[in-house]
C-alpha cells in the first residue's frame, strides 16, 4: 500500500508534501516516513495518509466512505510541478462537496491542483514521539586547526643546527 507522506519544517507552518512511502499499514508507514522523510531535513511533524483515500492524487479516487459532516484536510499546489502544501481544511458530507468546498474556499484553478483527505485518515508523528534527524553536521568536512608551533621550534632548531655546521666546514 501506498501513503503520501507530508512534513512540517516548523511548528506553526504549513505541512507540505514531500513524497511517499509504502507500508502494509499506518504504523509501518509512520515509521518508514520518520526513517525516509524526516531524518536529514529539520522536522517538526509528518502527516501520512493512504494514497487511495487522498482524492486528486491519481485522478478521482475514492477518498473513504463519509458518515455525516467531516473535516477534509486541503492540499493546493501553488505552481505547476511544486509540492501540494496544507492550506486548510473544510467539512462535508461528501467527497464531492468537499471538493466544491475546497475549491470555492481556496480557489484553485486547476481542478487538479487540490488534494483532500479526510482527516480521520492522517496519520501524525510530532517531534514529541520521535527524535527527527533535523540537519546532518557536516563540521567534520571542514579544514581543522593544526597547533604548528612544536614543529616550527624543531624545525629552526634543525635549521640552525645545520647552519653552526656549514660554519664549522663540516668539522666536529
Amino acid at each position: 500500500m501506498i501513503w503520501e507522506v507530508f512534513r512540517q519544517e516548523a511548528s506553526g507552518e504549513p505541512h507540505e508534501h514531500c513524497g511517499n512511502v509504502h507500508a502494509p499499514d499506518r504504523v509501518m508507514a509512520k515509521q518508514f516516513s520518520v526513517i525516509q522523510h524526516g531524518r536529514r531535513k529539520p522536522t517538526q511533524s509528518l502527516w501520512v495518509a493512504p494514497q487511495g483515500k487522498v482524492s486528486g492524487v491519481y485522478g478521482d479516487e475514492d477518498a473513504g466512505p463519509v458518515d455525516g459532516e467531516v473535516t477534509w484536510e486541503v492540499f493546493r499546489q501553488d505552481r505547476a510541478g511544486g509540492y501540494h502544501t496544507h492550506c486548510g481544511d473544510v467539512t462535508a458530507g461528501s467527497v464531492d462537496a468537499a471538493k466544491a468546498t475546497a475549491d470555492e474556499q481556496y480557489g484553485a484553478d486547476d481542478p487538479h491542483s487540490l488534494w483532500i483527505v479526510q482527516s480521520s485518515y492522517i496519520g501524525e508523528i510530532t517531534a514529541d514521539e520521535v527524535a527527527f534527524g533535523g540537519t546532518t553536521n557536516k563540521a567534520y568536512r571542514f579544514a581543522q586547526t593544526y597547533n604548528v608551533d612544536p614543529a616550527a621550534e624543531e624545525v629552526a632548531a634543525s635549521e640552525s643546527e645545520q647552519v653552526a655546521a656549514e660554519q664549522r666546514g663540516g668539522k666536529n
